[in-house]
């Protein structure tokens, strides 16, 4: 049976490293992926400030992970928790943040039903007096943060990675956009930002986001959104634009 993505282009956004495994696996469904990063991820440079945690550790209840971005960039952290003997629960956002910390030898005793941050704070109990750190990067706004401390927590935040919005490749991203794209993917609200604010003439292709959140900003910054994912990963992205050319197929037999 041919597959609804055969011979489709899709526009693939995320950081240059993050892109190939995703690449071919929406090859061997007979896409065409196009990787053009939007976004830029670098570790933070404040060794004090992880100093500095790495010191008061014990001092912590829970460390909260919200994208694997974060846990990759805390492998201080991670490696200091194995060797304690102090119990420090562990929070994280999504299935491939859970594995990527279990790969690395810790137990994860909590992952929201829905992939958010928001879903987190709504579904985590009895914080209340408790101390949580949060690995995050330098542009996360602060409501995730201030949702934890409205329960009763008191929250450290730390900067362990940071995201560089790519804005300036106009002329190259258009020219890929006037050859013809089918798909444009967009796996965070920075790389819809990134976008946006080079002002592309997307044409006739269509949007696709990882989630709602995604979606949300997508929308707000004016894009007709037509395909967000029910399970907040790339997997679940990829099965989603299945469905959608499936169903576009349907209607026009």
């Amino acid at each position: 049976m041919k597959s609804p993505l055969k011979g489709k282009k899709i526009l693939l956004t995320r950081p240059k490293e993050q892109n190939k495994e995703w690449a071919d696996k929406l090859g061997l469904l007979g896409a065409v992926p196009v990787i053009f990063p939007l976004i830029e991820i670098s570790a933070a440079q404040d060794s004090a400030e992880m100093q500095e945690v790495l010191t008061q550790i014990y001092q912590y209840d829970w460390i909260v992970f919200t994208s694997i971005n974060a846990a990759r960039h805390s492998l201080e952290i991670l490696n200091k928790i194995l060797l304690m003997s102090h119990k420090i629960y562990i929070a994280a956002i999504g299935s491939k943040t859970a594995a990527y910390l279990e790969d690395h030898g810790l137990e994860v005793d909590f992952m929201p039903l829905i992939f958010t941050s928001a879903n987190l704070a709504d579904e985590i109990d009895d914080i209340k007096n408790k101390k949580i750190l949060l690995p995050r990067t330098n542009i996360a706004d602060d409501n995730f943060a201030a949702e934890l401390r409205q329960k009763g927590a008191t929250v450290k935040e730390i900067t362990v990675y940071n995201t560089h919005i790519i804005n300036d490749k106009h002329d190259s991203l258009q020219q890929i956009v006037n050859e013809g794209l089918d798909v444009i993917t967009f796996a965070s609200p920075s790389a819809v930002e990134a976008f946006c604010e080079m002002k592309i003439d997307k044409k006739e292709a269509r949007i696709a986001c990882i989630g709602p959140v995604t979606g949300e900003k997508a929308k707000i910054l004016g894009l007709k959104v037509d395909i967000v994912a029910e399970k907040f990963t790339t997997e679940g992205l990829t099965e989603a634009m299945l469905n959608y050319f499936e169903n576009v197929e349907f209607l026009t037999q």
